[in-house]
């Protein structure tokens, strides 16, 4: 899932700015033409805000380098909360104009009972709107990715069904990445939510085709960079299980 700096930036670019026009190809002249006027350059400037110090993940946690790549973000914190409605240690994102994608390896086999379970507290979508394009592709998930190559991402969506699939939009994800709408809406912002899904079952249903064999990682994602706006909220109780105690994997 790597890819070169220069790659990633220019996929992420080509999203968010216009495509500059292609110049007329002038007919071969005798005589040496002007050269045509330049095409419109793109916006100057970063992607994402750079932060003050460099990023600084919870541990056990790492930034996917592929979106680092892009943009250098340092947006999730580890927490012990204390008295709370919530978990007592929970994971923090406040994502305002800019991408990450935290990763936590795993090695859990992919069976008819696996499920992944959470907790989560969503203070602030980034979008208004349905996130299924690529200009407005702004949301807050938690995602497993599997050994061979796909995600399956539980999404909290502002105006997309609860329930609905699609492919991710971006064209350099939409073969390998696919979001499931667990949340929809703004009602239920700002509360703790207990979420449980059966993994094997979902995949089946969503993704299709042959299965994997196990999981390798669980994602935290949040992107607030196409609409230039905030996310925020709260991750907790993270676990992978296959349906019994002995099974159980405490990711978080």
């Amino acid at each position: 899932m790597t890819m070169t700096h220069r790659a990633a930036t220019a996929l992420l670019a080509s999203l968010i700015f216009a495509s500059s026009a292609m110049a007329d190809l002038a007919p071969p002249q005798p005589e040496p033409k002007p050269a045509p006027t330049p095409a419109p350059a793109a916006p100057q400037g970063p992607l994402c805000p750079t932060p003050a110090n460099p990023p600084s993940p919870p541990e056990g946690w790492s930034y996917l380098p592929e979106v680092s790549a892009i943009c250098v973000a340092d947006i999730f914190r580890a927490e012990t909360i204390g008295k709370s409605t919530g978990p007592a240690k929970q994971i923090t994102v406040n994502a305002h104009k800019t991408v990450g994608i935290l990763e936590h390896p795993v090695d859990v086999a992919l069976k008819p009972a696996t499920t992944l379970s959470w907790k989560w507290n969503v203070a602030k979508l980034p979008s208004k709107v349905a996130e299924d394009a690529p200009n407005v592709h702004d949301y807050l998930s938690i995602a497993v990715k599997f050994d061979n190559g796909q995600d399956l991402t539980y999404m909290w969506s502002a105006a997309i069904a609860k329930g609905k699939g699609f492919h991710c939009p971006l064209p350099d994800w939409t073969k390998r990445e696919t979001h499931v709408v667990a949340r929809s809406g703004e009602k239920e912002l700002g509360r703790w939510l207990s979420e449980k899904k059966n993994v094997m079952a979902d995949y089946k249903k969503y993704i299709g085709g042959k299965l994997p064999t196990k999981i390798t990682h669980v994602w935290l994602i949040a992107n607030s960079v196409f609409q230039q706006g905030d996310a925020q909220a709260a991750f907790g109780d993270i676990t992978l299980a296959s349906g019994k105690k002995s099974t159980t994997v405490r990711v978080f």
